[in-house]
């Protein structure tokens, strides 16, 4: 056991192993969690988005006024809060308690994605070499699908004389949170440092290079798009097309997995030299499937762009948003990599509140939004690949 708490780099990643399962366990599921418990589709919306933006002040409040020796503390903090709001809500499962299950999801979607967020400040205090940051990059896919992959299995069977439903899943997810609060307790840092962000300079820095804004408005409008059509993505899989929970957990699972896995082949072997090409096989084509959707009406149009969204999710992030978290000064890299952070989920909080204005309306209505804001996003994204050699 000595030795396993001297290896941090070990401890972390048994940690993130950990609390990837929880993720992975019921995250997916929360939305039709909410909405087996009598929640709509208009208020689910509004717990995702208004969950994203008390995140996004809290992450703010972490990277400007928590040191790097006090961070480990508020991530357990974090995960305590989000074990007792997520017992709470087992309990409180069908039993018409709308306010208190809306205002305690709030707090549990909010602090898991903030201990997502905080895990890369944390593993710069264990090992800055890029074998951690692979090594941290990999256990978290792969415990998070593999989460969600025993999910898609057992879901809706009966193991032992109990039904394996949503709130088994949320169960279990608290579970495997206070064993990822139990294995954090054992990484110790060094850190001598008590240094908080220097707010004057880093504001200095931004204004000397105000191409940063650029990117994040940008950034936060690609995330808006996305929230847009897949803010709920399961729930919309359910109701709108009738697939059965486990067949479109199977269909996010298995499009995550290929993403991943096509991502790496681009990045290797189908890189276009030229970013245009890039930037238009990734969000150009998905204007023109919008507008295709937008003429047509058609269901499965509009079922072949959520595939398609899926597909593409993760190749071509090299396009601008790797660039510049390589390319800023090493000493703003975490707060630029917070702030894209904190735009990404602005912007998905923004777009999945739309998702549920429109979740019920006809294909061509429902796909407007996201159709009217790429067109806005290709504009600035097409100016921000021009800019981006000048930084």
């Amino acid at each position: 056991m000595q030795k396993l708490k001297e290896n941090k780099s070990l401890c972390l990643l048994f940690f993130l192993a950990l609390f990837g399962l929880s993720v992975g366990v019921f995250d997916n599921y929360r939305e039709l969690w909410m909405n087996d418990n009598g929640l709509s589709t208009s208020a689910i919306s509004h717990v995702i988005s208004i969950s994203y933006i008390v995140t996004v002040f809290i992450l703010f409040y972490f990277t400007i006024r928590v040191s790097p020796k006090k961070l480990k503390w508020g991530i357990s903090l974090s995960l305590l809060i989000n074990m007792i709001t997520g017992t709470i809500l087992i309990c409180l499962n069908h039993t018409k308690y709308y306010f208190w299950i809306k205002f305690l999801m709030f707090f549990d979607i909010a602090f898991s994605q903030l201990i997502l967020a905080s895990v890369y400040p944390l593993m710069m205090q264990i090992d800055k070499s890029d074998e951690l940051y692979a090594q941290k990059s990999f256990v978290e896919t792969v415990s998070n699908k593999f989460g969600f992959l025993i999910v898609a299995f057992f879901l809706g069977k009966t193991i032992f004389h109990h039904l394996i439903d949503y709130n088994i899943c949320l169960l279990v997810s608290v579970i495997f949170n206070f064993l990822a609060f139990i294995s954090l307790l054992f990484i110790s840092l060094n850190s001598q440092k008590d240094e908080i962000l220097n707010i004057k300079q880093t504001k200095q820095y931004f204004a000397e290079n105000k191409v940063l804004y650029h990117f994040l408005i940008t950034n936060l409008l690609g995330d808006m798009i996305w929230g847009c059509v897949l803010g709920m993505p399961l729930l919309l899989l359910v109701n709108n097309f009738h697939f059965t929970s486990n067949i479109a957990s199977f269909i996010v699972l298995g499009l995550g997995i290929l993403s991943s896995i096509l991502s790496i082949l681009i990045l290797k072997y189908f890189r276009f030299e030229n970013d245009n090409i890039n930037l238009f096989i990734k969000f150009g084509l998905r204007i023109i499937l919008y507008f295709l959707i937008f003429l047509t009406n058609n269901s499965y149009i509009l079922l072949i762009t959520i595939f398609y969204l899926f597909l593409l999710d993760q190749p071509y992030s090299f396009i601008y948003s790797s660039y510049f978290i390589n390319h800023i000064k090493e000493e703003y890299s975490l707060f630029l990599t917070t702030l894209r952070y904190g735009s990404s989920l602005l912007g998905k909080a923004m777009g999945t509140m739309i998702c549920g204005f429109v979740f019920h309306l006809s294909n061509r209505l429902f796909i407007l939004p996201a159709l009217i804001i790429s067109i806005i996003h290709y504009i600035l994204a097409t100016l921000l690949i021009q800019k981006k050699e000048q930084f």
